[in-house]
């Protein structure tokens, strides 16, 4: 796509667009998978006809591309990858070795997606034979109303007992937290992360509640079984984790991620923060490639139909190119999600454009007290002043 280094590895990722259930707010690309194996251990149809759609999107899209190009990191995301059961994944682990010519265990991180009523012992047992090191679990909440309220099918003690059996396996464990729904409490909110921390997690992600338009949540409202979130209530409940999570030593490294002290941080999902080209495949995925053409900064993507019947169909990928000012903007915005912020000389060796052109792109909101530069050149960064990383969206819009 672009005049990309072919000295820098590439993240992976892979979309699984299965779950064994829908939950009421979300608007991913999935379909509910009712069947993993057939009663002779065959794997559902629609499972095997995903796989052979991924053999037919490396060879068809990938395979000139990757020519060359060293994997460092694996994503299975979702849907739902623990959906597909043991032996599917066992599948997907062989293919991608296969395929990519590489080992699992070799590669700098491989981060797998699960419900916590997915992690048995055997499932548990093959990811670490596989090669898995981290694994990022669907939690969203530990009270039994949270669950109710946003449709999750586990029970507290079997999300945390699912946090202990991951990390006591050795394997880096992420739980996912969604703030604002109704009745949450400040208070209720210490409560569960002090007891994923206690479990094992190392890694916290931290998202306020996002009602879209086609998901079933509004009608739910219509019908007086749901509220929409208050975006006042979320604002303060984000500031409860992240004091929170401070006074337990994890630190904020981007805005909905915070990491245990020890290298806790999501490589792969740094990717995307840093300008790094990712390859992804299934239905949905978005692959991205960077670049300097005559010294102008290229960001190509490549966007998958979504649906798994229309990938499966072969409907052609969307394209977008960026470049040079917009590729920058955009670039400058993501990198600004790492609350350190942003290496500038690092940037205009990846954009093509000088300190200059940031100052004045960001003059704004480094007046507005929103951003803020620190160090002096060649080593200046700038970043998110503290305290501000909830008016993110704001800066973003500016920025772009």
């Amino acid at each position: 796509m672009t005049d990309s280094d072919p000295a820098e590895a590439l993240g992976l990722y892979v979309h699984v667009p299965f779950c064994a259930r829908a939950c009421p707010y979300c608007d991913f690309d999935f379909e509910v998978l009712r069947q993993t194996e057939s009663e002779t251990g065959a794997l559902a149809p629609r499972v095997s006809a995903w796989l052979e759609g991924l053999e037919a999107e490396r060879d068809e899209r990938w395979a000139g591309e990757l020519a060359g190009r060293r994997v460092d990191t694996l994503y299975l995301g979702g849907g739902t990858p623990s959906a597909i059961g043991v032996a599917g994944l066992e599948r997907l682990f062989a293919w991608v070795e296969s395929r990519f010519a590489l080992r699992l265990a070799a590669l700098d991180e491989v981060t797998v997606e699960l419900n916590p009523e997915h992690l048995d012992a055997a499932l548990l047992a093959r990811l670490v034979d596989a090669g898995v090191s981290r694994v990022s679990l669907g939690v969203q909440s530990l009270a039994a109303s949270g669950l109710r309220e946003l449709g999750r099918v586990h029970a507290r003690e079997q999300a945390l007992a699912c946090v202990r059996r991951a990390h006591g396996a050795g394997l880096g464990t992420s739980a996912d937290l969604m703030l604002g729904w109704r009745g949450q409490t400040p208070a209720g909110l210490r409560r569960e992360i002090d007891a994923l921390l206690e479990a094992g997690a190392g890694h916290l992600s931290i998202y306020a509640l996002t009602i879209e338009e086609d998901t079933p949540w509004p009608g739910l409202v219509a019908r007086g079984q749901r509220e929409l979130p208050d975006d006042d209530v979320q604002a303060e409940l984000l500031q409860v984790a992240e004091g929170h999570l401070a006074a337990r030593g994890f630190r904020h490294y981007e805005v909905a991620s915070y990491a245990a002290p020890g290298g806790a941080e999501a490589i792969h999902n740094g990717k995307y923060w840093r300008w790094r080209d990712v390859v992804a495949l299934g239905p949905s995925a978005v692959s991205v490639r960077h670049g300097l053409v005559e010294g102008r900064g290229v960001v190509a993507r490549r966007m998958n139909p979504r649906g798994l019947e229309r990938w499966l169909s072969g409907a052609a990928p969307e394209y977008e190119r960026l470049e040079g000012e917009s590729a920058a903007a955009e670039g400058l915005w993501l990198g600004l999600r790492r609350l350190e912020g942003v290496d500038v000389a690092a940037f205009s060796r990846r954009f093509g454009l000088p300190r200059s052109w940031v100052e004045a792109r960001v003059a704004r909101q480094v007046g507005l007290g929103n951003l803020e530069w620190v160090g002096d050149p060649p080593a200046a960064r700038l970043r998110v002043a503290p305290g501000r990383w909830l008016v993110h969206d704001t800066i973003a819009v500016d920025l772009l």
